[in-house]
């Protein structure tokens, strides 16, 4: 995944489909802060789990056929999903919600809840009979450790309308338990008016820094949030850290290497970066977002979810490439995530739950949530639509792709966010790199332990 190559245009379809199957499994990036939990072990194929004693739910093209409900249980006369609060993709989902209703009689009961917050709301509203048939979360993280999910079955033809990784990152120890809607990492959006090409290497890249950076005016010639451990991780990455140890597919958390000689490069590139004032070190999103729409800054590091506000922002300004080439000669190691339809363990009704899951990520429906938000499916036939594979803004997710990695997929995962969190405010704040790290690592251990890791 650390390929040295220089960027080359593959078609969409080939980039996910080839590179992620390099990286063996799925993952859970998160476009609101990166907090996401791990994604499944890779004992075995979710596919062979999943296909191994198949409902009959309907497939993926024909969700709900009459031939389909033959071998169904009794229809349910609603069923419940939580989605995730964003107001326009809320749109596009009750749209499709409606469609299935019309085709099976089933009501939809759509209430939208923060993604961030649905296993600890679920936690309490599942027990309490109040939960959803479905959720919508960034990969299994401790999903199955904290009872949250069952196995979601389904034929075949189902599952192999996705790509294998995209259903093993809702998977864990070969069995799956949601359906992919939307794989994810994040690349570099830069503005052509006033950096007309992107920059190529690390070195590029402070040039325009050093360059356009004017503090008092909030211009700048680059931005990102240097404190959101969702992004400052392909830095350290990309520099040789790891944050378990991966010995084939499986995870040592044991062997923790956040404060390893990577992840230290990483962090004192972000300090010098600060240091020079070319990155304020309390910049957030809606900092990184509002100057760079505002066309007060040269490039910013984000995902998918931000291309329609900024194009409707920049139109045909904006552009997007991978990220930098660092100085040790490796890209920085993006996380890849996968965000899907979970199947709740409180269901009274996981058969049909799982034909709505089906039918929500089909070809049909996925390619149109591609076109209303800009999110990109795991299905394979709509990966080689040319809706895709011929949009230079996907094109420039596509080659980062190659670079990015998964997830660890184990929920010990969850101990490490905060600790790396603090760790980097610290690091901007001029305390020592390693010593911060260190700390880090420290308080995930001991995270661990109070979780009951051994």
């Amino acid at each position: 995944m650390k390929s040295m190559s220089k960027k080359i245009a593959l078609p969409l379809g080939v980039v996910l489909a080839g590179s992620l199957v390099l990286s063996a499994c799925g993952s859970n990036g998160n476009s609101n802060n990166g907090n996401e939990g791990a994604a499944p072990s890779s004992s075995a194929p979710a596919s062979e789990s999943a296909s191994a004693s198949p409902s009959a739910s309907a497939s993926a093209s024909e969700s709900a056929s009459p031939s389909a409900e033959a071998n169904m249980p009794e229809k349910p006369a609603e069923l419940t999903i939580w989605p995730d609060d964003n107001a326009d993709k809320l749109d596009v989902i009750k749209g499709f919600a409606d469609k299935y209703t019309e085709k099976t009689g089933i009501k939809i009961n759509i209430r939208p809840v923060p993604m961030n917050d649905q296993p600890d709301t679920l936690s309490l509203d599942g027990p309490a009979g109040k939960g959803p048939d479905l959720f919508y979360q960034p990969g299994i993280g401790a999903l199955v450790v904290k009872g949250l999910v069952q196995p979601l079955k389904t034929t075949e033809d189902v599952l192999s309308t996705y790509t294998p990784e995209a259903l093993a990152a809702l998977s864990q120890d070969g069995t799956l338990y949601g359906l992919p809607l939307v794989t994810e990492t994040y690349a570099l959006f830069y503005n052509k008016k006033l950096v007309p090409q992107a920059p190529a290497t690390i070195a590029d890249l402070e040039k325009i820094m050093q360059e356009q950076t004017d503090a008092k005016k909030q211009k700048y010639g680059f931005l990102f949030e240097a404190t959101n451990f969702y992004y400052a991780w392909s830095l350290m990455g990309g520099n040789g850290g790891y944050i378990f140890k991966d010995n084939g597919g499986k995870f040592d958390v044991n062997d923790i290497g956040l404060n390893k000689e990577g992840a230290v490069a990483g962090g004192k590139l972000i300090q010098d970066w600060v240091d020079k004032g070319y990155i304020p070190k309390d910049v957030n999103g809606d900092i990184v977002g509002g100057l760079f729409t505002a066309g007060q800054v040269g490039a910013v590091i984000n995902g998918p979810w931000a291309v329609q506000d900024y194009k409707k922002q920049l139109g045909d300004d904006v552009a997007v490439a991978p990220l930098p080439t660092l100085a040790n000669g490796n890209r920085p190691t993006s996380f890849i995530g996968v965000k899907g339809w979970m199947l709740s363990k409180f269901s009274k009704s996981p058969e049909w739950a799982a034909d709505f899951a089906a039918f929500l990520t089909n070809e049909e429906n996925a390619l149109e949530y591609f076109k209303q938000t800009g999110e990109t499916p795991p299905v394979k036939n709509v990966l080689n639509n040319p809706a895709l594979t011929d949009d230079p803004m996907v094109a420039g997710f596509s080659q980062q792709i190659q670079y990015g990695i998964p997830f660890p997929t184990v929920p010990e995962l969850d101990h490490v966010w905060d600790p790396m969190a603090n760790a980097l405010k610290f690091i901007v704040d001029k305390k020592d790199v390693q010593t911060s790290l260190d700390d880090a690592v420290k308080q995930v251990q001991d995270k661990m332990k109070m979780a009951g890791a051994k």
